[in-house]
Parts: structure tokens; sequence; C-alpha cells
């Protein structure tokens, strides 16, 4: 399987989206990272529903995955996945953390998941896709670039 990076702010030319996930900042512009108990962690995310927006999709998974609500969001671009079954495409959002709640049970996984905010450079500690280092590249320029006017 081979991820291929897209840097775009659009999603209308792509078919199937099968996943929506965002790379998610606090005010002081730590990531947001999550796992579910027993696996790796990573950006909050899912797949879409049937008629749902990918707006929306990005903001329910983050509230159901972690409880926390997102305000801002723009897509930052996406991935797309080539393997010898049909070419599928995930997008990627950067958002900025409005709310953060207390944890929930996940209705996906019945577990409470792990959540944990983390300094941009400490991102590859934890995180365990080398693909993902151009997606975190645009999500930080996007951040320095709007973080004086959130």
């Amino acid at each position: 399987m081979k991820f291929i990076w897209h840097k775009k702010d659009n999603f209308l030319s792509l078919n199937p989206i099968t996943q929506v996930y965002g790379v998610c900042f606090d005010k002081s512009g730590n990531v947001l990272i999550m796992r579910t108990p027993g696996k790796s962690w990573n950006i909050p995310g899912g797949s879409p529903e049937l008629g749902e927006t990918p707006e929306t999709t990005l903001k329910r998974e983050i509230e159901e995955e972690v409880d926390i609500s997102i305000s801002q969001n723009i897509m930052i671009g996406y991935f797309e996945v080539v393997s010898d079954k049909p070419t599928i495409y995930q997008l990627r959002y950067a958002a900025i953390i409005d709310r953060i709640k207390p944890q929930t049970i996940d209705p996906a996984t019945n577990v409470i998941n792990e959540r944990k905010l983390i300094k941009p450079n400490e991102f590859f500690d934890y995180i365990e896709y080398e693909e993902y280092r151009p997606m975190l590249e645009e999500a930080v320029k996007w951040y320095e670039k709007n973080k004086n006017i959130i």
C-alpha cells in the first residue's frame, strides 16, 4: 500500500473519500493526538457517514473520539491510497481546538480513548507514519500563519 500526499484545499474531484482526519492545535500551538487502548497513537478522525460533509465528519469524529470541539478548520490536503484495490482518498484538515471537555466513552469502540497535547516537534516520537511528514508541515504552516487571528 502506498500513501501519496497531495497539497490541495478542496475535495470535489475525489471519490471515494474513506477517511477525514484533523491536525488539531490548541491556542499554544500544541497538537492533539489520541489512541484507543492497545493501539498506536494517531490524529483524530474517521469515516464519513452517509450524506455527511467532510467538515461534519471531522467535527463529529473528534467529538466522539476525544470529546473535543473545534472551531476553525481548513482542508490542507489529502492522501491518495494506492494498492491492489481501487484507489481511495483520505482528507486531512488543520483545525483549532475550541473546547476540551471531560472524556466519555467513544461510541465506536466502547472505551475511553487516551488524548494528549504535544509540541509539533514531538509528533514523530508518538506517530509512526513517516508519510505524515508533509501533512504535519502543511498544518504547522497554516497554524503559524493564522495564530494571531485565532
